[in-house]
């Protein structure tokens, strides 16, 4: 769980450490990574990085979780077909970030960020089923991010566009909205 608390110091060391993350992830797996690599990488104390967070998952899930709140922000305004469109590209356009976790085998660090982001979103909407929004979004967060992986291990040659296309295809995304 991370402890990032609403004032400029806690923001600025949080993004100290997800700048150090996102540095290494262009140099070692994520696996790979330790702490300490973070803690020397950002230029902070080993007290700063566990007030803040209590694993490198949770780095990763506070990282996704601010990039997700973006994404998600006025979903129930768009067609579905854009909003995939917006998911998929959210994730796409952090390039190695979230690909090295991606790859890395800790895909639901992202895939349950997205969820539970669509879930907020949600919610502060008033939108109604709670058990259909949550079952909804867990595929959908899902297939987002599968949808990615088929499309990095293929060679990335579709666009985010015909991602979304093939998506639509094969899940019925009309009892989302």
């Amino acid at each position: 769980m991370y402890h990032v608390k609403n004032d400029r110091r806690c923001i600025r060391s949080a993004g100290s450490i997800t700048k150090a993350l996102e540095q290494l992830l262009t140099k070692k797996a994520f696996l790979d990574i330790t702490v300490t690599d973070i803690q020397k990488t950002a230029g902070i104390g080993r007290s700063t990085f566990y007030r803040l967070f209590d694993t490198i998952d949770d780095v990763v899930t506070y990282m996704v979780d601010k990039e997700f709140e973006e994404i998600v922000r006025g979903y129930s305004t768009m067609s579905i077909r854009d909003f995939t469109i917006n998911c998929l590209s959210g994730v796409i356009d952090r390039g190695d970030t979230l690909m090295g976790i991606l790859a890395s085998g800790r895909s639901e660090l992202v895939t349950r960020s997205l969820r539970e982001n669509l879930h907020r979103s949600a919610e502060e909407s008033g939108e109604a089923d709670e058990a259909a929004l949550q079952y909804g979004f867990s595929v959908f967060a899902s297939a987002c991010i599968s949808v990615i992986r088929v499309w990095d291990e293929n060679g990335r040659k579709e666009s985010i566009e015909e991602l979304a296309d093939y998506m639509q295809k094969f899940l019925d995304f009309s009892n989302l909205a």
